[in-house]
């Protein structure tokens, strides 16, 4: 009988339980950090220091139940639903701007009813591309020595960023460019330079567009060249991101201890919370977030590159993609090193979408984990 259940175990496969952990883990820090950095914020807005954290604390419950659930469900079934997804979504980021959308500190990305649930189709899109684009390559194996095999992904891509351009969502852009490029790449497109010049060159024209369409976009970009300038409006936020990474020092004031937190930093729970995990833990303490990072990062672009399946590969390339660009770009926000752009960071920033979604997408990763192994179609 033993035997019977040890062959049954090896023929399924198991998740990667690493993958699994560190994903926790980052979950579970995250969730302390938003108590912390939200409780005066929300104290003062709701009149309940933990209102937030405990909202974020249902999604993440929620998020980790569905992971699991997910994580059971073969990857390869998307391939029947793909096509739809990428439609519905297209059409929830179409109502982002009309008049379905709502406006949210001066952004409109959201839909929802009052303000007890909304959600942004921009997270939903995340995932949904990278399969969509994973499903046509994968069925569309022998085109793929051609440019021509490319040209559906493609236009894919395009309908997504005219999407987001109405949305003047330039961050969530950069997450879906980066994602589909990611899931191409992976798929062994080959390409000669001059090609690779011309496409750069493009995106080059393309960004440029969209920074000079809206002039708070050039604001940010003359903010972020002239950094000790005009510290009372363009350049407060980076400020007192650095006052809070700067003044942890080695360990950090302590946990809870923060002082930027009372409103010195503006929506410190969200796309700043990294300055205040710098603040109350120290170099210490981001060191070790940005080695968890690192790791989960690395274990996701393993899982592709192991992954005897060319469809799971492509999946877990790009879904592993997007959490290193958010990674990134955060980090590189919170710490001055490029200019202020809304970007989340994964399992730490407040927000039950993006929380919620991303758990998702870790189900689909533990899933790929699960049958990497199986032989490739």
């Amino acid at each position: 009988m033993k035997r019977e259940v040890d062959n049954v175990k090896k023929s399924s496969g198991s998740m990667d339980f690493g993958m699994f952990v560190i994903t926790i883990t980052l979950l579970c820090i995250g969730l302390v950090m938003v108590a912390s950095a939200s409780s005066y914020h929300a104290l003062i807005y709701y009149g309940d220091s933990n209102f937030l954290f405990i909202r974020q604390l249902i999604y993440a419950v929620v998020g980790v139940i569905t992971m699991i659930v997910i994580s059971r469900i073969d990857y390869k079934k998307y391939k029947k639903w793909a096509y739809l997804a990428f439609i519905i979504a297209s059409i929830l980021l179409l109502l982002v701007v009309t008049p379905f959308g709502v406006t949210r500190n001066g952004a409109k990305r959201w839909l929802g009813l009052g303000e007890s649930f909304q959600f942004q189709p921009s997270e939903i899109m995340k995932p949904v591309l990278v399969i969509a684009i994973a499903t046509y390559l994968s069925r569309n194996i022998k085109k793929l020595n051609t440019l021509k095999g490319y040209i559906v992904p493609t236009i894919m891509l395009l309908i997504v960023i005219l999407l987001m351009y109405l949305q003047k969502h330039m961050s969530g852009m950069l997450v879906l460019i980066v994602a589909a490029v990611s899931v191409i790449f992976t798929s062994g497109i080959k390409l000669k330079v001059r090609t690779i010049l011309s496409g750069v060159l493009i995106i080059g024209m393309v960004a440029a567009a969209f920074v000079l369409a809206e002039d708070f976009r050039m604001q940010r970009i003359f903010s972020f060249m002239n950094p000790e300038e005009d510290l009372k409006d363009g350049n407060w936020q980076a400020a007192q991101s650095l006052y809070a990474i700067g003044s942890g020092g080695l360990l950090g004031r302590g946990l809870g201890q923060s002082r930027q937190k009372y409103l010195w930093l503006p929506e410190a729970q969200n796309d700043f919370i990294f300055s205040i995990l710098g603040e109350e833990l120290g170099f210490v303490g981001t060191s070790i977030v940005l080695g968890l990072f690192i790791f989960f990062i690395y274990k996701g672009y393993k899982i592709a590159m192991t992954c005897k399946d060319f469809y799971g590969s492509l999946i877990a390339a790009g879904i592993t993609s997007i959490f290193a660009i958010q990674m990134l770009v955060n980090v590189a926000v919170v710490t001055c090193s490029m200019p202020v752009t809304g970007m989340p960071l994964p399992f730490f920033s407040y927000g039950g979408t993006s929380l919620f979604i991303n758990l998702c997408s870790m189900g689909i990763i533990l899933n790929i984990s699960k049958n990497c192994n199986k032989t490739k179609e």
